[in-house]
């Protein structure tokens, strides 16, 4: 245990501020869920399902990955240690992926197609995504390197202790997934096809994730300067991607946009991959360099709406 943890006693009992924010976050996740499940009797049931399943997987393949993949807590490896919460140590890809898993089985379970209620799900896990990462303001996790300008020391955005002056990248991170929220919703109204919901989802949160985890620099699931999560961030998009030209070639439509950003890709990677040398080891103005990023991620992002529209024509 952390002697510096933020807790809180309600009721004779303690309460610790990260874990509530975990908490809030999994019910406003599942009142929208059950909100937008619509009338059928099998949604409605799906919905409850999910609600059940979802946080008992989100907590535990959120902790295999944490104890399998993270660094710190090799030395502290073993069984009793693995099942120990008090220890500390989630993986916020891991959640998700307990998340999908359970709403896929939900879906299964009532006759619903999955990649269909993976669509109205999305919403949801975005709403669980801000919640967490404002909890995350009671935690050591969610912040950047030292600030090297002083144009947002004095904001909102910085966090300061008495060594230095940081950037709070959860904050942006929360603000993010609750746009991505709202957008997820707009986008599924106008896009009713199966899978186009959760595919943009994927595309939108592995591409700006991308660059949150670059900013980060709270050493959870880090080796060297390259974070797990960041890596599982790349992959997302780039999944996508790679499943929507590849379904264009096969379609024979568009193909030569499909076989153009497959042929970016491998590019686009390695720009990545000098970015972020670029940012841990060089004197280069970090403006610059994540303005760079921001660009260089923009690219897939618009790639992959743009392959979205044409595989719906």
């Amino acid at each position: 245990m952390n002697s510096d943890v933020i807790a809180f006693n309600l009721f004779g009992l303690e309460f610790y501020a990260y874990g509530s924010y975990i908490s809030l976050g999994c019910i406003l996740a599942a009142i929208l869920l059950l909100v937008r499940s619509g009338k059928p009797q099998s949604q409605k049931s799906a919905a409850a399902l999910t609600c059940l399943l979802s946080p008992i997987f989100g907590l535990v393949c959120a902790r295999i990955v944490y104890v399998i993949f993270d660094v710190s807590f090799a030395p502290f490896l073993n069984f009793e240690n693995t099942f120990n919460l008090h220890t500390g140590g989630l993986s916020m890809f891991g959640a998700l992926t307990g998340a999908m898993l359970a709403a896929v089985i939900a879906a299964k379970a009532n006759g619903i197609k999955a990649s269909a209620w993976l669509d109205v799900c999305v919403p949801s896990a975005f709403l669980f995504i801000a919640a967490a990462r404002f909890g995350e303001g009671f935690t050591t996790l969610g912040i950047s390197r030292p600030l090297v300008t002083d144009v947002l020391k004095n904001t909102f955005l910085a966090f300061h202790d008495e060594y230095d002056a940081y950037l709070r990248t959860y904050l942006l991170e929360g603000m993010t997934a609750l746009l991505l929220c709202i957008t997820s919703i707009i986008y599924f109204k106008r896009h009713r096809q199966s899978g186009y919901t959760i595919m943009c989802g994927a595309l939108l949160f592995g591409t700006t994730q991308t660059l949150f985890e670059s900013l980060r620099f709270d050493a959870h699931l880090r080796f060297s300067f390259v974070g797990l999560q960041q890596v599982l961030s790349i992959f997302l998009f780039s999944g996508v991607l790679v499943c929507l030209s590849i379904y264009l070639i096969k379609q024979k439509r568009f193909t030569r946009l499909a076989v153009f950003t497959i042929c970016l890709l491998p590019v686009e990677l390695a720009a990545i991959l000098g970015l972020e040398f670029m940012i841990d080891r060089s004197q280069m103005s970090k403006w610059l360099s994540y303005a760079m990023y921001v660009v260089v991620l923009a690219v897939p992002a618009i790639l992959g709406l743009t392959l979205l529209e044409k595989k719906e024509v």
